[in-house]
Formats: C-alpha cells, structure tokens, sequence
C-alpha cells in the first residue's frame, strides 16, 4: 500500500498525539480515567445538576462509556442521581466528590489556567479560530 500524507496532517498528528500524552500523563497521576475526567469536568463546567444527556451531546464520551462511568463514580460516592422528568436523571456531587475535584481535578485545571495566562489574547483568538475551523471542517465531511 502507498499512502500520501501531508506534512500538514503528519505535524497536526504529531501536535495531537503530544498533547494526548500530557493529559494521559496528567490523568494517570491524579488516578482518573479519561471518561471520569470528562464528566466530572463536565460537572464543573455545566454546573451541577446537569444531566447524562447533556454531558453526552457536549462530548465525545460514548452513551454506554458514560452510563459505566457514572455508575462507577456513584458508587464511590462521588456524584448522585437524582431524577427528573423521565428518561433524565440530574448528576451533583457529593460532599466526597467535591473534595475529589478539589483534590484531583482543580491542579489540572490550575496548570491549564496558567499556562493560557502566559499566552497573549491574539494568539489565543487565533488557536481557537483555527481548531474551531478545522473541527467544522472535517465534521462537514461525509462518509469518515
């Protein structure tokens, strides 16, 4: 098989998985699993009471990865369900969960609060600007 890679592509890869190795580094050390990552970020960012929904439009965490990992982080006491009007059921933390978050979560969101402060607004419009065109873009293709 002969493949053409652009050199374009080979660096957004090279930029990918670089920046996946940080936060898998990141999240092996606070002992957090990327879809617990994500959800109880997601917690945080949407406010308490959000709903599984909710968290499964606005990511890529997968319906059944999502269901397990709120099942799991449940049953650690972490967040509770509460139900709404049927089928949703509303994510809070607990008391244990918001000290996890304290604890595990708030150093990573620390590190990348500090590290955006040192980049100028300019290039920060600019970063967003491009990935957010990229992302357009190759969610508008058809057949992938």
């Amino acid at each position: 098989m002969d493949y053409q890679i652009s050199n374009k592509v080979k660096y957004i890869h090279k930029i990918l998985c670089e920046t996946e190795k940080i936060y898998y580094s990141m999240l092996k050390r606070a002992d957090l699993t990327d879809s617990e990552y994500v959800l109880l970020f997601s917690v945080l960012q949407m406010g308490e009471g959000c709903s599984q929904k909710d968290i499964s439009e606005n990511t890529y965490i997968s319906t059944k990865t999502l269901n397990s990992t709120v099942k799991k982080l449940k049953q650690e006491d972490l967040i509770q369900l509460e139900r709404g009007k049927y089928p949703n059921q509303y994510i809070y933390l607990t008391e244990k969960g918001k000290e996890f978050i304290k604890e595990k979560l708030l150093p990573i969101i620390e590190a990348e609060n500090k590290i955006l402060e040192k980049v100028s607004d300019d290039d920060f419009n600019n970063f967003t600007s491009i990935v957010t065109k990229y992302t357009d873009m190759f969610s508008e293709l058809e057949n992938v």
